[in-house]
């Protein structure tokens, strides 16, 4: 049974290819993934192992990195090519990858 069927929800993402030199973002093209999207406040530990509490909780089948964005929605033929102007973005801070006993099936938690 896989767990890709409960990923119901559009979740447009966002690599960071670079800096803008202004101290902003420079973005690559927008994906469309399939994720669930939680709007949940949970504590989390950050890669420099400070605690931080979340704005969104979002499960996916799909690698993603930190420091790139997410957004609810699809964005990706939206001419909007900045998810910094979005209310609904966010800038990836943590995430985890667990996997099935076998290690066939894996499962993003990634925390905004």
């Amino acid at each position: 049974m896989s767990y890709k069927r409960n990923l119901l929800h559009d979740v447009t993402y966002w690599p960071v290819t670079g800096s803008d030199g202004f101290g902003g973002f420079l973005f690559g093209a927008p994906v469309l993934l399939k994720g669930r999207w939680e709007d949940k406040c949970e504590m989390f530990l950050s890669y420099n192992n400070e605690e931080e509490a979340s704005q969104a909780i979002v499960y996916l089948g799909d690698d993603v990195d930190i420091g790139d964005w997410l957004a609810q929605g699809d964005y990706a033929t939206s001419p909007t090519t900045n998810p910094t102007t979005l209310d609904n973005a966010y800038r990836i801070r943590m995430r985890n990858r667990t996997t099935d006993l076998r290690n066939v099936i894996a499962i993003r938690k990634v925390f905004l």
